[in-house]
């Protein structure tokens, strides 16, 4: 270039001018396509796919690279139905169980959850973090047959407590409209999880609903392969009052068509026949 830029004679100056004017675009070009594959200053990398083939609406704000794999898992194991009428066996437990990060956990507990469902839940968390819902939490996720039967048991005597004039019929009558007895926990299959608002007083009612970040589940929880699992209005399908906060894995195709329609987990399998 500096021998160039000797040039004298008028023709060769605009010469130089055009060489100069193409090299200066090459090097544009060149620093634009390094910036597409080298991400957003800052070393963060922003994911432009949706994994949801021909929706390009919604783009992730966290790196789903290690997600997307747990997200897109599908197959009848991922579309296990329990309910009242459908039970697991108190032998019955998830092959791929693992420990979730205590930090997504509230105070810290031990969860634990199916493999796939633990990264989709890590990975739909961290999400919603990313628009500062950070006060949400992961409250309840694998429960065993024998935790189940203490659970139950322990809200029966709460009932008894409660309503002393009430039999232990109509108790458990109220219990089962918020509660499973053991061998029709959704809780046994290890793919749900119950979320929760972290604040000075924590509990799971349908108060979750009136946080910001229940209507960003409503709209985005399939995403991640999560469907509201008792939605409201379909109690006498799903036999369970409205849980704003209980949300179950079944992977993203499945969850696409269930949030597209509307539908429950019970009416899903019944028009898909599985």
């Amino acid at each position: 270039m500096k021998g160039i830029m000797k040039v004298q004679k008028p023709m060769h100056r605009r010469a130089v001018r055009l060489c100069a004017g193409a090299l200066s675009a090459l090097l544009l070009l060149c620093s634009t396509l390094t910036g597409c594959q080298g991400g957003e200053p800052g070393g963060e990398t922003k994911t432009d796919q949706t994994g949801i083939p021909g929706d390009d609406s919604y783009t992730y704000r966290i790196d789903m690279g290690k997600y997307w794999s747990a997200i897109n898992a599908g197959g009848s194991d991922y579309l296990t139905l329990v309910n009242k009428s459908v039970t697991v066996s108190a032998s019955y437990a998830p092959s791929t169980l693992v420990t979730l990060d205590p930090s997504y956990t509230l105070y810290g507990k031990e969860i634990q959850m199916e493999s796939n469902a633990a990264l989709a839940a890590e990975a739909m968390l961290l999400e919603l973090w990313s628009y500062g819902w950070t006060d949400i939490l992961i409250t309840s996720g694998y429960r065993s047959y024998q935790y189940q039967s203490t659970l139950f048991n322990t809200y029966l005597a709460r009932e008894q407590e409660a309503h002393p004039a009430w039999s232990t019929a109509r108790c458990e009558q109220e219990v089962l409209t918020y509660s499973a007895r053991p061998g029709t926990s959704e809780h046994h299959t290890g793919l749900c999880m119950d979320l929760i608002v972290n604040d000075s007083n924590p509990v799971l009612d349908e108060s979750f609903a009136k946080h910001p970040a229940y209507a960003w589940l409503q709209e985005n929880a399939y995403r991640f392969g999560f469907i509201l699992r008792y939605p409201d209005g379909k109690e006498s399908v799903t036999g369970y009052q409205y849980e704003p906060w209980h949300y179950r894995f079944v992977g993203i195709e499945a969850a696409t068509a269930i949030h597209a329609g509307g539908l429950t987990l019970e009416e899903y399998l019944s028009r898909s026949g599985g």
